[in-house]
């Protein structure tokens, strides 16, 4: 159902239509109103004993009550995975209380971990990662209706770039003239079909991390308070470049995921892209302490422009 709506704005994208805004709208509007009625009593198993992907996400009380949409969708896919866990600050969650809607998704297979550290979003992948080394870990926002063919997509990328990190949608990383980065809300949607360190992996389409592409280092709690501790895409941006891994879009255009309307507005893109410009400050930041970052970056793209 959601594939259909998604491609079905997409194609009109690709082919130029103006309309396919219109489209787009539309069909979230209707699967935020049928979606969850038809998934409401679905109880056909979600998960593959003999999958390779991790599907990781985290949530907080205000979404508490409609996260299970988005699970449901991602126990809805053409490529199971192995496990799907949702991963809950016990501070948040003092009394372990979940609603009924979200725990009758444990018989589909669903895993609800509760976790000491409230790592904000950094939590979707943090401790997935270390659990299951070697498996493919998958992360997922707590708001979007992913597409049928979601971690099928993301599975032929993988099999097409062994190793690279694969996405859906990204940014292309931006240099001033100056020698510098443009500011983050000026980075292109554009794909580009081959890995790159420039691509900066978006997670709200969901991000495929392969064995090993999340370092140790990654996982150093008081380093991603101290400098990232709400904007993830950015910190294993850093994480990556400094491991010698690559980012792919697996997409051939630009379409966001639909979203859930019921989940509201309270989402972290606010304070990050917003006024206060969250991005740009931790940038600039991690620019300054892993200049070897800024460094794999200038080559690649003087490289690029020699070519």
């Amino acid at each position: 159902m959601i594939r259909f709506f998604y491609e079905a704005a997409g194609n009109l994208k690709r082919k130029g239509k103006p309309y396919w805004s219109l489209v787009y709208k539309l069909g979230k509007l209707l699967l935020n109103l049928l979606y969850p009625v038809s998934q409401r009593f679905r109880r056909a198993a979600g998960t593959d004993e003999n999958g390779r992907i991790i599907v990781s996400l985290t949530s907080f009380p205000d979404r508490i009550g409609t996260v299970w949409i988005t699970i449901a969708s991602l126990f809805n896919q053409t490529r199971r995975p192995y496990r799907v866990i949702l991963w809950l600050a016990g501070e948040q969650f003092p009394d372990r209380s979940i609603p009924k809607s979200l725990s009758r998704l444990r018989k589909r297979g669903l895993e609800i971990r509760f976790c000491e550290d409230d790592l904000k979003p950094h939590k979707k992948y943090f401790y997935a990662v270390q659990e299951y080394p070697e498996y493919f870990v998958v992360t997922a926002d707590d708001d979007v209706l992913y597409p049928e063919n979601f971690l099928e997509e993301l599975w032929k990328g993988c099999e097409k770039y062994p190793g690279a990190v694969v996405c859906s949608w990204s940014h292309q990383i931006g240099f001033s003239g100056q020698g510098g980065f443009e500011p983050y809300n000026s980075w292109a949607d554009e794909p580009v079909p081959v890995p790159q360190y420039r691509t900066l992996a978006v997670g709200c389409n969901g991000i495929l991390y392969p064995p090993g592409s999340i370092p140790k280092d990654a996982l150093d709690k008081e380093k991603i308070r101290e400098n990232a501790l709400y904007t993830d895409d950015l910190w294993l941006k850093c994480m990556e470049i400094r491991n010698g891994r690559k980012a792919v879009n697996c997409r051939d255009s630009v379409l966001i995921y639909f979203n859930q309307l019921a989940a509201g507005g309270s989402g972290l893109w606010k304070r990050n892209t917003g006024p206060e410009q969250n991005n740009d400050r931790v940038w600039e930041r991690l620019m300054r302490l892993y200049p070897e970052v800024r460094d794999a970056l200038a080559e690649e793209a003087a490289s690029e422009k020699e070519g």
